[in-house]
């Protein structure tokens, strides 16, 4: 899919409390070949809007009067339309709060001021995305472990949750990168024994980028968990298994972890039988 392409299809509400802000990013934006569907101060004409006209992008303030983001975000996801995205962008910098967010279905959260071309190559990363997951609908089916409850919504939640308590920032390029590869490696287990050959090129293509890019970036985002993040959720995933002359583990070793302990998780639980 070319970028104009998938240009002409993104629709974008901008809902923020600073007029300035509105004027500037719906000027921007619409420089760029964006169709702002309309801007608004007003969380709950937003979640109408969104209702009923599906706009496929929603650029977010985390302050906002009648709904803060959080509550917006909740009754946003709560309407089940699964074609619009949600971009946050906000003067609010606690870790707590972008943690929230992403939890909540969030897919990037820009700190103010950031450069709209920045904004703009996430905007086309969700559509690659888009397209990337569109082709492998076509070949694969979307539930996973068909024999329990564990969907593909359900395995990207639990992703998200485990990468934000270890410590990697959303805002961080390798978080993608790092939820990606564990998805991949869940649903396909075997490709973990192929980092270099399949999954930094899988990953690359999703995001339309280089290998060598994807592998520096997730290599940067383990670095920041180990430097920065959460020690008690590290020692509980990774324990004293990762060689004590290296510390941190290689990205394959990290990526494999998390995904076993996803397949753990999901495994059905065997009853208890007594005698």
């Amino acid at each position: 899919m070319k970028e104009n392409d998938c240009l002409k299809r993104k629709t974008i509400l901008i809902v923020d409390d600073q007029p300035d802000f509105r004027a500037t990013a719906a000027d921007r934006l619409s420089r760029k070949g964006f169709e702002i569907l309309q801007t608004t101060d007003n969380p709950l004409y937003a979640i109408e809007l969104i209702k009923s006209k599906q706009p496929d992008i929603v650029l977010f303030d985390v302050i906002l009067s009648q709904l803060d983001g959080l509550a917006f975000l909740k009754e946003a996801f709560a309407l089940r339309n699964g074609k619009t995205h949600y971009i946050a962008a906000s003067s609010v910098a606690s870790a707590a709060i972008i943690k929230e967010i992403m939890k909540l279905g969030a897919e990037y959260y820009l700190i103010k001021p950031f450069d709209f071309d920045i904004l703009c190559e996430r905007i086309n990363q969700i559509c690659a995305n888009e397209e990337f997951t569109q082709q492998k609908e076509e070949s694969t089916a979307r539930v996973l472990f068909p024999h329990n409850e564990y969907t593909t919504i359900d395995l990207e939640r639990r992703v998200t949750d485990i990468i934000l308590e270890i410590g990697i920032p959303a805002h961080v390029k390798g978080y993608h990168y790092v939820r990606s590869a564990i998805i991949l490696s869940v649903e396909q287990p075997d490709v973990i024994n192929a980092v270099t050959k399949i999954i930094y090129p899988t990953i690359a293509k999703q995001y339309q980028t280089s290998s060598s890019r994807v592998e520096r970036a997730i290599r940067h985002a383990i670095e920041v968990a180990w430097d920065r993040g959460n020690v008690d959720t590290l020692n509980s995933i990774f324990g004293y298994s990762i060689s004590s002359n290296r510390g941190k583990p290689t990205n394959s070793e990290f990526i494999a972890m998390i995904a076993d302990r996803l397949r753990l998780e999901s495994r059905p639980k065997q009853p208890v039988v007594t005698y």
